[in-house]
């Protein structure tokens, strides 16, 4: 019998050791760098911090769950329930160009819980059954995501702020996603690479949101509702590979699998700051006390983007 992979301990740094280079390298080598006592204590220095890096905000179109904006392209931490855990996944990674960077600031800890779970996704990549990786690399992987009042998602208009229906339709053309309007909301199709290169070097990584959206990630009974009252049209989102074949429930607890024999969990300090490789590196969130608040900032080199 092999020994299963353990997570690798996501380096750390202290405040006093944070250099861009020296940044920018650990976090090219690790796909997550872990700045202890970074002195952030709101948006100000966190977009700081970003800036001595060379990176900028970029814009957060189509968010899953809802953020409320802090100021210089920083959010708060999503509307989501602090007892319920948010599993492995890539910031706004249904995007046509996912944010290649993600800062995520602890402003204040959780007196208990909380603790932010990091995986490599190359080393995922090289724990999935060939015929899974072989397809998802071959076709994508597509979701749906349908914007109605009432579910487990949100109101198109909120996804998309002030938008109007045609702004909505533009914005969808230049991200190659399919909509499709109804009298009670907004569905939207796309498909996207599964596998991606990452890094300097391009080396390929399991980088996609199959598990995360999948209809088989919500809670059974949750799910067992909506779909017996509305059918299964009326569930929030849904994933497939690209070719149209579903992805399963036991495809979701295999990749589930992956990630947690890879997973480093990462307990916050005040003033810590955790730099992700967005494309590379999947996160989650395990429960908590309610009092936790970070703050996150999707980046990109300053060159290219704006806030």
């Amino acid at each position: 019998m092999t020994t299963p992979p353990q997570g690798t301990a996501v380096p750390e740094l202290s405040g006093r050791e944070a250099a861009p280079d020296v940044l920018l390298d650990g976090l090219e080598q690790a796909g997550a760098l872990l700045i202890r006592n970074a002195g952030v204590d709101g948006a100000d220095a966190l977009a700081d911090l970003a800036a001595g890096l060379g990176l900028a905000a970029l814009d957060q179109p189509e968010p899953f769950a809802l953020r409320r904006p802090l100021g210089r392209g920083v959010w708060s931490q999503p509307a989501w329930p602090a007892t319920s855990p948010m599993c492995m996944h890539h910031e706004l990674g249904w995007q046509r160009q996912p944010p290649p960077y993600l800062l995520v600031a602890c402003l204040h800890p959780a007196s208990s819980g909380g603790a932010t779970g990091v995986a490599d996704g190359r080393t995922v990549l090289s724990l999935l059954p060939e015929n899974m990786t072989e397809r998802a690399g071959e076709h994508g992987w597509s979701l749906v995501r349908r914007y109605t009042t009432g579910l487990l998602g949100m109101p198109w208009q909120d996804a998309f702020p002030g938008l109007d229906a045609a702004g909505v339709e533009a914005y969808a053309a230049d991200e190659e996603t399919e909509l499709e309007w109804s009298p009670g909301g907004l569905t939207t199709r796309r498909t996207r690479p599964a596998i991606r290169p990452t890094g300097r070097d391009g080396t390929p990584a399991w980088s996609n949101l199959l598990a995360f959206c999948s209809e088989w990630t919500m809670d059974p009974a949750v799910r067992a509702y909506l779909v017996t009252a509305l059918g299964r049209e009326g569930l929030p989102f849904e994933t497939g590979y690209g070719d149209g074949a579903p992805f399963t429930a036991e495809d979701v607890a295999t990749v589930n699998s992956a990630y947690e024999r890879v997973t480093t969990r990462i307990d916050w300090r005040a003033g810590d700051v955790l730099l992700l490789d967005n494309l590379r590196t999947a996160h989650s969130m395990e429960p908590s006390s309610d009092d936790r608040r970070t703050a996150v900032l999707h980046a990109g080199p300053a060159a290219a983007t704006h806030s």
